[in-house]
């Protein structure tokens, strides 16, 4: 198994609310707790705008199978909250993947 840094970008309807947000991350940070297999999960947003970025390392076989691991999370963490989810990783999703002793290059101009 391999550490993989994951970063999925998501976009709401509309403004987060606050209360939502603070919902959200502390379901992020329940099955974060239950789950070896994941860590350093963070979660940060602009509410005004209904873009929030969650990040996590993923102890997974390869990058395909992190960030499968990191889309269900979200996904259960999301629908912990009460949330639905049809389609949302399709039309408003944007994941990066990579292996964690190399994320700093997700960031990196070509």
């Amino acid at each position: 198994m391999t550490k993989f840094y994951v970063e999925f970008g998501i976009d709401a309807a509309g403004r987060i609310p606050e209360g939502v947000f603070d919902a959200l991350a502390d379901a992020l940070y329940d099955l974060e707790a239950g789950d070896q297999a994941i860590e350093d999960t963070d979660l940060g947003a602009s509410l005004a705008d209904g873009h929030a970025t969650v990040t996590m390392t993923v102890d997974a076989g390869d990058q395909a199978q992190a960030g499968t691991k990191a889309l269900a999370t979200v996904r259960a963490a999301i629908h912990a909250i009460g949330g639905a989810t049809p389609g949302w990783e399709t039309d408003r999703g944007i994941m990066r993947v990579a292996p964690a002793d190399a994320s700093d290059r997700l960031f990196t101009s070509a």
